[in-house]
């Protein structure tokens, strides 16, 4: 990888991403955190500063990791992507060296598959999709991107699901069913019918 990689956040899911990063055997050159103190570390990686140190980089120059992560009533890791998507900055995909991705599936840029995780054959991930630790995608899953799908999820067979949706932890998807946009999923929930856009499913 010729270009150096910026990981932006300095909370818990960049010391994730910077670890991942590293089981490929990439070294990121610097986070990116407006509210870090340049010169602090996180794994060992200098915080370089905010976002103008940034912008000092030309887009084609740079990779950028996501390194802010999600929560059921935060998405600033799907808005942070866009701000500077919109600038002409490319994100890099990011995959755990311990994952387990078909070759036979797609992911998309910014997407990130967390140790341990599974992508099986003909599973679409879309840009900007986090698959947490441990979790079960399984054959022609489709995700559209954004979505946040946390630790020790299993997505059977033939899953859809829309974007900027929140799966949460230990939540189970049945085969064929279908997921809207905007939708929270509670953790150890069983999903064995369709929700539609915005939904909220919180039983387990």
């Amino acid at each position: 990888m010729s270009k150096p990689i910026y990981v932006l956040g300095a909370g818990g899911h960049a010391k994730v991403i910077i670890d991942a990063l590293q089981s490929q055997g990439l070294t990121p050159s610097g986070v990116v955190d407006p509210v870090a103190q340049p010169g602090d570390k996180v794994l060992g990686i200098e915080v370089i500063g905010g976002d103008d140190v940034l912008q000092s980089f030309a887009p084609d120059s740079v990779w950028l990791a996501n390194g802010v992560g999600a929560t059921p009533k935060s998405r600033v890791n799907a808005k942070l992507f866009a701000i500077w998507r919109d600038k002409g900055y490319r994100f890099i995909n990011v995959r755990h060296a311990s994952a387990i991705v078909s070759v036979h599936a797609q992911a998309h840029e910014g997407s990130q598959i967390m140790a341990g995780a599974v992508v099986q054959a003909s599973a679409v991930i879309g840009a900007g999709v986090v698959v947490n630790t441990g979790a079960r995608i399984d054959h022609d899953c489709v995700i559209g991107q954004h979505c946040f799908i946390a630790p020790s999820v299993t997505m059977c067979g033939g899953v859809q699901v829309g974007e900027r949706t929140f799966i949460g932890a230990g939540a189970v998807l049945l085969p064929g069913v279908r997921v809207g946009s905007n939708v929270l999923i509670a953790a150890n929930a069983v999903v064995d019918a369709d929700v539609a856009d915005g939904g909220c499913l919180l039983r387990a």
